[in-house]
């Protein structure tokens, strides 16, 4: 046993008991009140220092915000659950900005190198099933309709344990650290909100991943994740007019029909010669009685592109659409951006540090080591990923290999906590590698 696994094997219970508590108070979006206060309060006690509300997240620059009551009542429940100190960290939360970005100084040259850890759950509720392990052992989610299902408690215990060893072992490195704890990665919202405050200024190398996905097998790594999707999410209104469907049909205005023919022409358009596109229409409502022209209509949809550019191009082929079938059916037309994030391709350094990171790791069978492989997905990561990229810096993105009891965003989502300890102990030599002495 090196003295890397050392580290992290003396933090395994920790950790365990961590990931299970942030288990069982799960919050979505831009309502991780608790989430955000309990890190915080953590990492001060680390010895970092810490950047909260606007000073890491825009306002305006936010997509896809619930509502102000619902907002208030998650505030509530986060007050019920913390102490009266930790509690101190709620006021610079203002209107739901929730993440913080926390960085430490060993007071050497050297390189700032950053990590970025996603804390929101996922609007699931969990199984009360016995044969469910986070209901036998008692540590299920608190509240119905919210549920860690996607491994986010998990990437935060694996942020703390890794920000613990970094400030206990500070003698045994030179330049800084940064962890960005990102709230609002599910729906890639999350991202487009805290990018323009300037918290990517400055890094040289930015590291992230995720447990499972790809990776399916405990003692399994994906070193160098590529082809991230871009994605745009929006959602359109369409305002008609009402009228008798028999008596005065030519009064109204359909807006469920324009809402119909956006939908159907949409799934239409042409893909690209340049690379992966996609396009959904998952929601269409619309309508309010059988003989009533429709005055009302309403459709969710999502675009994804293999890059940036492609993205865009559905993106626009799509509010040619809606503008064209509105003039065709006298409507007018409201789109509102809910989320969205670039596309791209880990860095080849990044991945080749993953890499020989996770070949001297006594946490991931050689054999099952893959070194690069096609995501063809969309993670709230790349637009950091990207920009980190286009100034000038390193970024890569890796997946930790688990076995799952179910897949992501299923109500019954677990996975082996032996993960826990293979992704404190592949970040912890990669850190060991770009910033030790």
């Amino acid at each position: 046993m090196d003295h890397i696994q050392t580290k992290v094997e003396n933090l395994k219970e920790e950790m365990i008991a961590n990931r299970r508590f942030f288990h069982s108070h799960p919050e979505t979006g831009w309502f991780t009140f608790f989430t955000t206060a309990k890190i915080a309060s953590i990492m001060k006690g680390y010895g970092y220092s810490l950047k909260m509300g606007r000073e890491v997240v825009k306002p305006e620059a936010r997509q896809g915000l619930g509502t102000k009551e619902a907002m208030q009542k998650y505030l509530e429940r986060a007050k019920s659950l913390l102490s009266k100190e930790e509690q101190e960290f709620l006021p610079v939360m203002e209107d739901g900005l929730t993440g913080l970005v926390a960085e430490i100084d060993t007071g050497r040259a050297g390189l700032t190198t950053a990590f970025r850890f996603d804390i929101d759950g996922v609007d699931v509720t969990e199984s009360r099933e016995a044969s469910h392990r986070a209901s036998k052992d008692g540590f299920g989610a608190d509240i119905d309709g919210i549920m860690h299902a996607c491994g986010h408690d998990g990437h935060i215990t694996i942020g703390l344990a890794l920000a613990r060893i970094i400030s206990e072992n500070l003698d045994d490195f030179n330049g800084k650290f940064r962890f960005i704890f990102q709230t609002a990665e599910e729906g890639t919202r999350g991202a487009v909100g805290m990018e323009p405050t300037g918290i990517l200024e400055g890094i040289d190398y930015l590291l992230g991943g995720h447990i499972g996905f790809q990776a399916k097998k405990s003692g399994s790594i994906i070193c160098g994740t590529n082809k991230l999707l871009a994605t745009s999410k929006f959602d359109v209104n369409f305002k008609g007019r009402s009228a008798h469907a028999a008596g005065a049909p030519q009064e109204g205005a359909n807006a469920l029909l324009a809402a119909a023919e956006a939908a159907i022409n949409m799934h239409a358009i042409t893909r690209h010669a340049d690379g992966v596109t996609r396009i959904n229409v998952g929601v269409l409502r619309a309508g309010e009685g059988r003989n009533v022209i429709a005055p009302n209509g309403y459709i969710a949809c999502e675009t994804r592109g293999e890059t940036t550019e492609l993205n865009e191009f559905m993106y626009q082929r799509c509010m040619d659409i809606i503008k064209g079938v509105s003039i065709m059916h006298g409507v007018e037309y409201d789109v509102k951006l809910t989320g969205g994030t670039s596309g791209g391709d880990s860095s080849k350094e990044v991945t080749e540090l993953y890499e020989k990171a996770a070949l001297e790791s006594p946490y991931i069978k050689n054999e099952l080591i893959v070194k690069e492989f096609d995501f063809g997905a969309c993670e709230d990561f790349a637009h950091f990923m990207q920009a980190v990229q286009k100034a000038g810096g390193k970024s890569g993105y890796l997946m930790i290999g688990t076995n799952l009891a179910a897949g992501h965003h299923n109500c019954c989502f677990d996975f082996d906590e032996n993960a826990l300890l293979a992704g404190v102990d592949v970040f912890l030599r990669s850190v060991y590698m770009l910033n030790g002495k």
